[in-house]
């Protein structure tokens, strides 16, 4: 009997740590030790990962503008593939007909810029800034009054020198503003290259990497696709027409330099809610105070009517079914991006927005799934 029962406990399981409750400390350390290396090597990985990111900070630009241009031109390499086969040799030619197509046209607005510029400066120092002043001082008595009574608290000669003082400082920073964009350019157009000939083996490395289903990613990656293709298009598009519909107004009003305040317009056309205003607002005052009141009452209402809502009318058209957000988060994601990451966030804004309300949608998919499951 009793040699029975010792049989029975013998061949009783053996009850295992985690039956006890056996914490990693209680084990032995052969079989702690793989843990710890395999925490080590992840902690190790993600502080690699860290600085990496850490470094390439400061080419954030070029990166972001490279992978948009390659998004954009993606059409273009894969008929260029299909001409020229896989591999550098579409890559090259699709990326020198980007650089020529970004480059020129900004060389050439960029040429004429400089003369217009420099008629303008001409212009201020042959005189007739000054004798259009005092004429405007004589017709407006009162206007004459305040400008007197604010010349005798500051003084304006000292406040012109300090001014022509800080032209240059600004002269010397746009010089070096440019120097540091075309080595900006130059790096974005080496990206853009790699970006193209390895788009698919980036794509397949993304796939491996992110937590998602093959479904998931694909539709992730769609929605990349038509935010940056409605941003770029759609930004673009509305603020050359309100370049030129600016430059225009300005040419046929006979105000000075059209194709510089058109081109200005044009960059701030992408500020919203003023943009062009903050140019055309203050030509139309003055040309009220010159005493042209028809021409002030013309320029404001084509700024309000025709320069202002064309962005409410064809912005709308350029990214109708590529983009599927509210206008007030949107407008909220450019803000925003211009004011934390400058240039760049007019297309990182909107993108992390649609990109997270995508991540957002598929989360609720899954818990609907899984309730639906239990």
């Amino acid at each position: 009997m009793n040699s029975r029962r010792a049989e029975a406990s013998d061949s009783r399981p053996a009850r295992t740590g985690s039956d006890r409750g056996v914490t990693d400390a209680d084990l032995p350390a052969s079989e702690s030790r793989p843990k710890v290396r395999s925490f080590g090597f992840v902690a190790l990985a993600l502080l690699g990962v860290a600085l990496c990111l850490f470094v390439a900070f400061p080419l954030l630009a070029p990166i972001l503008w490279a992978m948009t241009l390659a998004i954009v031109a993606a059409p273009l390499h894969r008929r260029a593939e299909r001409r020229f086969g896989h591999g550098s040799a579409a890559a090259a030619a699709v990326t020198t007909a980007v650089a020529l197509l970004v480059a020129l046209p900004f060389a050439l607005v960029a040429a004429q810029l400089v003369l217009e510029a420099a008629d303008l400066l001409a212009w201020l120092q042959s005189g007739e800034a000054a004798r259009l002043w005092n004429e405007l001082l004589a017709r407006h008595p009162r206007l004459a009054n305040v400008f007197e009574s604010i010349s005798r608290r500051v003084d304006l000669k000292a406040l012109v020198g300090e001014w022509t003082g800080g032209a240059a400082k600004v002269l010397r920073g746009i010089f070096a503003a440019s120097v540091a964009a075309a080595t900006g350019w130059l790096i974005m157009i080496f990206i853009l290259f790699f970006f193209l000939r390895d788009r698919v083996r980036v794509l397949a490395t993304l796939t491996r990497f992110l937590p998602l289903t093959r479904p998931e990613t694909a539709e992730l990656f769609k929605v990349t696709a038509d935010t940056v293709h409605a941003t770029v298009y759609g930004t673009l598009g509305v603020a050359l027409i309100q370049g030129a519909l600016g430059g225009l107004a300005f040419w046929w009003l006979d105000l000075p330099a059209p194709l510089l305040w058109g081109a200005v317009m044009a960059v701030l056309s992408v500020l919203p809610v003023l943009g062009a205003a903050l140019v055309w607002m203050p030509a139309a005052a003055y040309l009220a105070l010159q005493g042209r009141w028809s021409d002030a009452i013309l320029l404001t209402t084509f700024g309000v009517v025709v320069i202002g809502l064309i962005d409410n009318l064809l912005y709308p058209l350029i990214v109708k079914g590529r983009i599927r957000l509210h206008a007030v988060p949107v407008f909220i994601a450019i803000l925003g991006g211009l004011i934390v990451l400058g240039a760049s966030g007019i297309v990182l804004g909107p993108l992390l927005l649609a990109l997270t309300d995508e991540l957002v949608k598929m989360w609720r998919r899954r818990l609907d799934r899984g309730d639906a499951d239990a």
